[in-house]
């Protein structure tokens, strides 16, 4: 059976308790696998291949309307966190809430109504109202024939997390984890990869020379995970005592934002190229 994530954030857990780590957030509008009910939880797997156990009332449970809606077009939410209007108008009723990343169904007119907004169809089955400068059309796929414009777009996307509190197992601009920055950026321009701090086969990423990265490629180390972005810099969201948030360390030595421990212990780069 699918279902729909009905809410900004729907958790996932390792084990079927809120007592459990927190593994991945699954956003609003993502569509996901019903594996099995456990302990009152849902297991659930994603569409990009990620398992984990979800609290049910993130969810709705109709797999018709799932099929539907996983096919039709979608906007992808860029601002940090969005609120759905009731009506068209700044001083409408909030019916629901999205963070960058999350899923809102294409009507058949794109016209801005009112104070800037267009509607749009909701996961749930429900219309609302957005503001049309904070979604774009949902980009789901990509072209080795953009390498140039890719590596710019993933570098961009990245920068907008800059200075986003650590959060195991987190994927938003309210908290996020290494491999929740790495893989909601390639998915936010149309790529899978895996979501842990890992190369597996299945996904885009492949494995390639230190010496051969670029801007937008991924660096591995011990249970992490950073994207280069040139100039021996990358971008990254640690948990070091001393930061807990995403920003920009460098590789080079002379630099004041030098690591030292990771440039030591690079485990593999991949790309997408």
């Amino acid at each position: 059976m699918k279902a729909n994530v009905i809410t900004d954030i729907c958790p996932l857990y390792k084990e079927p308790s809120c007592q459990s780590s927190l593994d991945d957030e699954v956003l609003y509008g993502m569509t996901v696998e019903v594996l099995r009910r456990q302990n009152g939880f849902l297991r659930v797997r994603t569409h990009y291949n990620y398992e984990g156990y979800a609290i049910p009332s993130t969810l709705l449970c109709d797999h018709n309307y799932a099929c539907f809606w996983q096919n039709i077009p979608k906007w992808t939410v860029w601002s940090p966190y969005l609120d759905i209007k009731i009506s068209p108008t700044v001083q409408a009723h909030t019916i629901a809430n999205c963070t960058r990343g999350g899923l809102l169904g294409v009507k058949d007119s794109d016209e801005i109504i009112g104070e800037g907004f267009i509607k749009v169809d909701l996961p749930n089955g429900c219309t609302g109202y957005a503001h049309r400068p904070n979604i774009e059309y949902q980009i789901t796929s990509w072209s080795k024939a953009d390498e140039k414009q890719m590596r710019a777009n993933l570098v961009r996307t990245a920068m907008l997390y800059l200075g986003v509190q650590y959060r195991w197992g987190g994927k938003t601009p309210l908290g996020i984890d290494c491999s929740g920055l790495t893989s909601i950026v390639y998915m936010l321009n149309g790529s899978l990869i895996f979501r842990n701090s890992d190369i597996r086969p299945g996904f885009d990423m492949k494995e390639i020379p230190f010496n051969a990265k670029q801007p937008g490629d991924l660096i591995f180390f011990p249970g992490h995970v950073v994207l280069y972005l040139g100039n021996d810099e990358y971008i990254h969201s640690t948990s070091y005592h001393t930061a807990a948030r995403v920003l920009i360390n460098s590789f080079d030595p002379s630099s004041p934002i030098y690591r030292e421990d990771l440039a030591e212990t690079v485990t593999k780069t991949g790309s997408i190229f």
